[in-house]
């Protein structure tokens, strides 16, 4: 009987795996997906490795990596991202002092200086709450002289500081515009984004592929292909977990880093939870995101200037866009003129054309309302109130806990849900051991 049982092989998941395998825990990840990393990770299409969700990192601290053992390295194209607006391109060079000149352009220099030197305090005083397994309430956050400001301002009162509203896009979307500057600060790393890389390799392929090789060497045992349906609960607590295919598993642990939402109403059941809980997953609203991606018969090419930058990040009118090499990848839902306007595309020359919506999300990834971020990253869902107010990572239930994105601290990739989530589970252990009480 393994000690834990892993539901989901994503990122956070791999990464919890190997923080309780190295403290010799018996560790099994499941995952109905045929790869490693979840929405970190790729799938083939056209004979070509492409990113599912995520394409670049940014936000996963690099001493995490390091801990974890996992051997990448970071691309960073120079500019690393370019926007386009009003026809005009806008790029965001590695070096600050350039990114300064660029914005000179416009007279917003000094602005965009100012800007990001409260963005980089932002994330130093951040630091102190991120590596916790008790998350942080609001009024925590309140009392800390920088967090103070992020959480009081609304993004766009924090960006109408500096720049002029037709640049915002450049660091928020448009939703979180009346949510807090926080959102601001934390979708915008001081560090800047990067693609992985390994041996000349680049790609999310190589994080992905890299987390699952540490997980390995750490004694993790992972069944890839094989989803869990049913979580087990006997009184009040976890006993046992049934496969897709009405294996049951017996463990003392399970960590879901499935949606909370999937999780609690699906896998176990509502009938375990008090009404206010059900009540308050079951009634989230989401909005899911569209993909489109685009593998060609040779190199993709763009279209006058902005071929100089088609390895940066490319925030062109109808979503973000990458290129490598021979394929395309747009977070948004062009239409075929649109991509013209940009790519040079003889259409003859598509090896594989692919639209991702959210309610493939959903079914691919068993995520509810395929929202990437499993819960929305609005106030009401963010700090401690993520999932429930109160929870943390440890769920009412004995022995069962959450540590995905729809935990403390949130979406995209930061692997800090699932490290924060496997400490905690160990905290719970040891004492549990001193009592002789399971976890």
């Amino acid at each position: 009987m393994p000690d834990v049982v892993i539901i989901g092989a994503g990122h956070n998941g791999l990464i919890a795996s190997i923080v309780l395998a190295k403290a010799g825990l018996d560790v099994l990840v499941l995952d109905q997906l045929p790869w490693p990393g979840g929405m970190a990770g790729w799938h083939v299409i056209g004979g070509v490795e492409v990113p599912i969700g995520a394409y670049v990192l940014g936000l996963i601290p690099t001493d995490l990596i390091k801990e974890l053992g996992i051997g990448i390295e970071q691309y960073k194209p120079d500019p690393i991202a370019v926007y386009v607006k009003d026809g005009e391109l806008v790029r965001w060079w590695r070096d600050f002092d350039r990114r300064v000149e660029e914005f000179n352009r416009w007279g917003l220099g000094d602005d965009l200086r100012a800007m990001w030197n409260e963005i980089v305090k932002f994330h130093e005083a951040l630091r102190k709450y991120l590596f916790r397994t008790e998350p942080p309430s609001r009024d925590e956050l309140l009392n800390d002289p920088v967090l103070n400001e992020f959480l009081k301002l609304k993004s766009r009162d924090f960006l109408g500081r500096y720049l002029p509203h037709d640049f915002w896009d450049m660091f928020i979307f448009e939703p979180y515009l009346d949510q807090p500057a926080f959102m601001v600060g934390y979708y915008n790393p001081a560090t800047d984004w990067y693609y992985p890389a390994k041996d000349g390799e680049v790609g999310m392929q190589v994080f992905a592929r890299e987390l699952y090789r540490a997980a390995i060497r750490s004694g993790v045992r992972i069944m890839l292909g094989l989803g869990v349906s049913k979580i087990v609960i006997e009184g009040d607590r976890v006993k046992a977990v049934v496969t897709d295919d009405d294996r049951t598993i017996d463990t003392r642990v399970v960590l879901s880093t499935a949606s909370p939402v999937n999780t609690i109403l699906e896998l176990v059941g509502e009938e375990y939870f008090d009404r206010s809980v059900t009540d308050r997953l079951g009634g989230v609203m989401f909005g899911g995101a569209y993909r489109v991606a685009l593998v060609y018969d040779g190199e993709i090419r763009l279209k006058g200037e902005l071929d100089r930058y088609r390895e940066s990040i490319l925030q062109l009118p109808f979503g973000e866009t990458v290129i490598r090499n021979n394929y395309l990848i747009v977070t948004g839902l062009p239409s075929r003129d649109e991509l013209e306007n940009y790519v040079n595309i003889d259409w003859s020359n598509i090896k594989a054309f692919e639209i991702i919506t959210p309610s493939d999300y959903e079914s691919i990834f068993r995520v509810a309302g395929g929202n990437l971020n499993h819960l929305p990253m609005f106030e009401e869902f963010m700090f401690d109130r993520r999932p429930v107010p109160g929870w943390g990572y440890r769920t009412p239930i004995k022995g069962l806990y959450l540590g995905g994105a729809g935990t403390w601290p949130g979406g995209q990739v930061t692997g800090i849900p699932g490290y924060n989530a496997a400490r905690k589970i160990l905290q719970d252990w040891a004492s549990s051991n001193q009592q002789s009480d399971p976890p």
